[in-house]
């Protein structure tokens, strides 16, 4: 069984998109969507740190210069150190009030980012790529209800995207700029949400049961193969991090839950036994 602990008691209303960057992969970051706060915490020194913006931020990935790119509910910006904000390509209007979601860099360096409607309208959100100079977007899949968890196998070929209201993870040919080629690889039950993801240096495939309490691994067959028991309703995501890269951070939400689960909405870690990939930052 796999013990967790509690790595941040800040409570979330919605944690979201951890990530681990900087010197040995410790300086672990995350969201509130909800809150408009991104979150930071070293796991060597046990400093923390964060910043509010005034809106929802969907998702915020730190950046080669400093700073992050950030996933704000009016479009995705860009942040420097000193809180300086600049625009990013945006993407068509949409009919119906949304905000982006998860997002992750390829190896290639461009920005795959996702969107969900507020009132999570079927078939009327997307998955999107801006270019790793930050001049283009491109919408890549279209008539998706929820865009979450992203992430590539370790050889960079394969692309997985979850669409949590189609309760399934579907998996694309990636040959650095273009996916094709899809086919649906897990599916779960109608009950089941499958939320944020991340995949560990075996293939393996860590994802996060909203309303569930749990993270469970799926292994290159895409066989369940671990179960992480939560002790609170909500998970969110999941990143590996640490200098080995074998500890992974699980964010979580509280959505009102306090009562019931008294560590809903905060972030935790654990050492899984097995090792995962390198969070990639943006460039531009």
């Amino acid at each position: 069984m796999i013990s967790l602990e509690v790595f941040d008691d800040r409570r979330c209303w919605l944690g979201e998109g951890p990530t681990a960057t900087g010197i040995n992969n410790n300086q672990v970051q995350w969201v509130d969507i909800l809150n408009g706060k991104v979150l930071t915490k070293n796991i060597e020194t046990n400093q923390t740190s964060e910043y509010k913006m005034n809106e929802h931020v969907g998702f915020a990935i730190p950046r080669t210069t400093g700073g992050d790119v950030l996933g704000t509910a009016n479009g995705p910006v860009l942040r420097d150190v000193e809180g300086n904000i600049s625009g990013l390509p945006k993407r068509e209007s949409d009919k119906h009030k949304s905000r982006w979601n998860d997002a992750k860099v390829s190896y290639t360096g461009d920005l795959f980012l996702g969107t969900l409607t507020y009132d999570l309208v079927p078939k009327a959100s997307g998955l999107y790529r801006i270019s790793q100079d930050g001049q283009e977007i491109k919408k890549i899949i279209s008539e998706a209800t929820l865009a979450n968890g992203i992430d590539w196998s370790v050889d960079n070929q394969t692309f997985y995207f979850i669409d949590s209201l189609e309760h399934c993870v579907d998996a694309f040919s990636y040959d650095g700029k273009e996916i094709s080629d899809r086919r649906t690889v897990i599916k779960f039950n109608e009950n089941e949400i499958p939320d944020g993801m991340c995949v560990d240096n075996e293939d393996g495939l860590w994802i996060a049961l909203w309303d569930g309490s749990e993270v469970r691994r799926y292994d290159e067959k895409y066989k369940l193969s671990e179960r992480i028991e939560m002790p609170v309703s909500y998970s969110t995501s999941c990143a590996f991090a640490g200098t080995e890269l074998d500890q992974l951070v699980i964010t979580t939400a509280h959505n009102n839950e306090m009562a019931k689960h008294p560590q809903s909405g905060m972030t935790f870690i654990c050492n899984p036994g097995i090792k995962g990939k390198k969070t990639k930052i943006f460039e531009g």
